[in-house]
């Protein structure tokens, strides 16, 4: 286990969701006291919706538009584009997020003599839905989506993911998806902790609580702390992966990619500094960070 410190720099924008209406929480307290079992229906599809973001769909400066891609999963649409030519590069981006939030390392990753490959996740911007509701998705749609566009464009040279998104490409590796190394920049959590902050946020006790984790299993088709990195690390820690955290991200724990450190053979774990409650966000521009991951997945191997 090996962590390098480095020094930071703030850089505004953020994803942050709007706070949940009052009417909502009030809703949600009378469901916990008289009918947890609607209470727990309906959390389970505020659940799968991701977050409308207060964030910009277009590439940073500089970033021209990419050739136009696609694939399918289960007969869904991955909407996404590439730039330059050699061994792909895919970036997957997190809960809310959309195909842009990476787009800073477009640039040097061609410069390095790779196909960079950004595509957005189910129920996310350009792509379709999957088989939930307009709008709505899960953990386990987002990996096959990672899954089938990898396997239609090419083994990855590396996969660079952010929150959910590591998620998303650790379970997509576990099935089988071929890739080289992995990067994974503020991971998400485990699924315990966001029961917790989910249940609190939206003012529902633990009879709701417990009713959207059994609806949750289901849905999934598999347990969903099974899902957890730590958990996926079992199937995918042959890997080498590079993880980048900061203390201060409020969204997701910097202990997170402690454990998942602790348990992934030959992982190494970047810890950035003072990068503010928008540290979730502020990482994916943040120069240090980028470097950290390039030097990590190195130039593209001369054929």
């Amino acid at each position: 286990m090996a962590r390098v410190d480095e020094p930071t720099q703030q850089i505004e924008g953020s994803g942050i969701e709007a706070p949940v209406p009052p009417k909502v929480r009030r809703a949600f307290g009378l469901l916990e006291r008289f009918a947890p079992a609607i209470g727990s229906r309906w959390a389970l599809e505020v659940w799968c919706t991701p977050p409308d973001m207060n964030s910009s769909l277009r590439m940073p400066p500089g970033v021209p538009a990419g050739e136009p891609l696609e694939a399918t999963w289960e007969g869904h649409r991955v909407q996404g584009e590439s730039w330059g030519e050699g061994p792909p590069v895919y970036l997957v981006h997190g809960w809310g997020g959309c195909r842009a939030h990476l787009g800073v390392f477009v640039k040097p990753l061609v410069a390095t003599g790779h196909k960079v490959i950004a595509f957005d996740l189910p129920s996310h911007n350009d792509s379709d839905r999957g088989a939930l509701a307009r709008g709505r998705t899960t953990v386990v749609e987002c990996a096959k989506a990672v899954e089938a566009v990898v396997r239609a464009h090419g083994p990855a040279r590396a996969v660079v993911a952010h929150s959910l998104g590591a998620k998303a490409a650790a379970l997509a590796a576990a099935a089988g998806a071929p890739a080289e190394r992995l990067v994974f920049l503020a991971p998400m959590g485990d699924f315990s902790l966001y029961l917790d902050m989910f249940a609190d946020r939206h003012g529902f006790g633990p009879r709701i609580r417990r009713g959207l984790h059994r609806r949750l299993d289901r849905r999934l088709g598999v347990p969903l702390y099974d899902t957890d990195l730590p958990v996926v690390a079992a199937r995918t820690g042959h890997l080498p992966l590079l993880l980048v955290h900061d203390p201060d991200d409020p969204d997701s724990p910097y202990e997170t990619s402690e454990r998942i450190v602790d348990v992934w053979p030959g992982a190494n774990l970047v810890t950035t500094r003072g990068l503010g409650r928008l540290a979730h966000y502020r990482i994916l521009r943040h120069r240090p960070a980028i470097d950290a991951a390039l030097e990590f997945i190195g130039g593209a191997p001369i054929a």
